[in-house]
């Protein structure tokens, strides 16, 4: 079971097992909803079950909750541990909401290790927060994008919960040498690869998979992964990938998302990298239904209307040519802060 190093400690506080489960009791009927989500989740991480329920993020619908066995939860520390040599005694910092598994995992990761973890209300905007130097922190893109002055406290930084764009990227960059972008969901109780992102690299680099770990694709060219220490089970992902050898893999976009635009099949992932050197908004590529064509092929950006500069599409081949371009002011996010590409196309007037 999950047990609570003595060097741990929560907002500066140290804690052991019955401290922590006495903090939660007193504050599972707060006022605060953050307060309550992670009250719950130490009731629930220290009860006599060898399981936790975990929603999942919803990202190709509706989302659902999950059983992790406490065991997975452990392995998957002992992997990010070892990844980053976290010690005992280390700092870090959280923004993540406790409902969903990354939240939960930077606090196991904390218990485990003996972490000296910070723990703040989730946010899309945790800049004002960081105020001094931390060893490890877990971000969203969005949140990396809004704290991007105060990265340079942070000696390693994780992103994940949605792709990181090339404009991101660089502006990351220009702030910090390195970050790391994860892969991985909550049936693997977080991240299970790690693509380490320098500010020198010539190209694009692949995922790495972490020990333990094996990995393969099945007749759609979908990601197959194998976790003894987490999962029973195989798990098939909707993610479309290139294996470039037994340890390392590109993602190309999601099988779910592909779109048939006159019998050619298109990556909407694959088109929106192209696109990132010349689009500084959040935007997608998505479609329309069409007489001729079935689907068409549209991008939304989420700003007000602009003129768009006239090589844009220059990058793209002639079935990759958006046919229409609209602008949205907000977009439409799931819970765990990724865009919901459905209900999103479905706000276009």
């Amino acid at each position: 079971m999950i047990s609570v190093d003595k060097n741990f400690k929560l907002n500066s506080k140290s804690y052991n097992k019955k401290e922590l489960v006495e903090f939660a009791s007193k504050n599972i009927e707060s006022n605060y909803i953050d307060l309550i989500d992670l009250s719950n989740f130490i009731l629930e991480i220290f009860n006599h079950k060898s399981f936790i329920l975990c929603k999942t993020s919803g990202t190709t619908g509706n989302s659902k909750v999950i059983k992790l066995e406490k065991t997975s939860l452990l392995s998957s520390v002992y992997m990010t541990k070892d990844y980053f040599n976290l010690k005992s005694g280390y700092s870090a910092i959280s923004f993540l909401p406790m409902n969903f598994i990354a939240g939960k995992m930077m606090l196991v990761r904390a218990m485990v290790i003996g972490l000296n973890l910070q723990l703040n209300k989730a946010t899309s905007n945790p800049s004002d927060f960081i105020d001094r130097n931390y060893f490890f922190s877990a971000m969203t893109p969005m949140q990396a994008s809004n704290s991007i002055n105060k990265l340079k406290y942070i000696d390693n930084l994780i992103l994940g919960g949605s792709n990181v764009s090339d404009f991101l990227s660089l502006k990351i960059l220009s702030k910090i040498d390195t970050y790391y972008e994860t892969y991985g969901m909550t049936e693997t109780a977080t991240h299970i690869a790690i693509k380490k992102v320098s500010r020198n690299d010539s190209k694009p680099k692949p995922f790495k998979i972490l020990n333990g770990v094996s990995i393969s694709t099945d007749l759609n060219s979908c990601l197959v992964i194998d976790v003894p220490s987490i999962t029973k089970n195989k798990i098939i992902t909707n993610d479309i990938v290139k294996i470039n050898s037994n340890q390392e893999f590109y993602i190309i976009g999601r099988a779910d998302n592909i779109i048939n635009s006159g019998g050619v099949k298109l990556i909407p992932e694959d088109i929106e990298r192209k696109l990132s050197k010349y689009i500084y908004k959040n935007y997608i590529i998505s479609s329309l239904k069409d007489d001729v064509l079935g689907d068409k092929l549209i991008l939304i950006i989420e700003s007000e209307k602009y003129k768009l500069k006239e090589n844009i599409f220059n990058s793209l081949n002639k079935f990759e040519k958006p046919k229409e371009v609209y602008f949205i002011n907000k977009f439409i996010y799931t819970k765990s802060n990724k865009i919901d590409r459905i209900n999103t196309k479905l706000t276009i007037n």
